[in-house]
C-alpha cells in the first residue's frame, strides 16, 4: 500500500536559521564611496539543515513548498559591535514581471509574514510564483550598534523548481 506525504506550507513548518556574520562594514553614506562598492562584506551559514534551503556563497536556494527562514545578524570573530536588521527589499530579477507585487517579491515574500526583533529578522517564502527559475536580490539594511550608521547586505534567492 502506497502512502502519499502531504507537503506543508512554508509558514506551517518549523523556521530554518540562518546566521549572516557581518565580515567588514561599509556605511551606504561614506565618504568617498565607490559607486558599487557600498554593499557590506559577509558570510552566510544554515544551522538547522533542511532539503528546502541550500546556501551556495551570497545564494540561498530555496525549493518548492517554501520555507520560513529565521536570519541571526551578528559580526565575525574578534569583532565587538552589534549589527541590526531595520528594512528587508526584494526585487525579482531577469525578464519584466506583469507588476509591482510580482517585481517587488510581494508575492512570495509577503509584508505581513516579515518580522524584526532585536537582532533577527524573518521572512517567508510562500514560493507562490510558478516560474521555473526565479532570482530574487534580497537586500538587508543593516544599522550598526556603536554609531548608527547603515550598511546593506545583498544576497539573492533563488526558486529552482525541479
Amino acid at each position: 500500500m502506497k502512502t502519499r506525504i502531504k507537503s506543508a506550507s512554508a509558514k506551517e513548518q518549523k523556521p530554518i536559521e540562518v546566521t549572516i556574520a557581518v565580515t567588514k562594514f561599509r556605511g551606504v553614506l561614506a565618504d568617498g564611496a565607490a559607486p558599487g562598492g557600498r554593499g557590506t562584506a559577509y558570510a552566510m551559514k544554515i544551522g538547522n539543515e533542511d532539503p528546502r534551503v541550500m546556501i551556495k556563497g551570497d545564494d540561498i536556494y530555496i525549493k518548492r513548498p517554501g520555507a520560513t527562514l529565521r536570519f541571526t545578524i551578528g559580526s565575525a570573530a574578534g569583532d565587538r559591535q552589534r549589527y541590526y536588521p531595520v528594512g528587508v527589499a526584494f526585487v525579482r530579477e531577469g525578464a519584466r514581471s506583469s507588476g509591482d507585487e510580482q517585481r517587488l517579491g510581494l508575492l512570495n515574500f509577503p509584508e505581513s509574514m516579515t518580522r524584526m526583533d532585536g537582532r533577527t529578522f524573518v521572512i517567508t517564502d510562500t514560493y507562490k510564483d510558478d516560474a521555473p527559475y526565479v532570482r530574487y536580490k534580497f537586500s538587508v539594511a543593516i544599522q550598526r550598534g556603536s554609531d548608527g550608521k547603515i550598511g546593506i547586505i545583498d544576497p539573492e534567492i533563488i526558486h529552482e523548481n525541479d
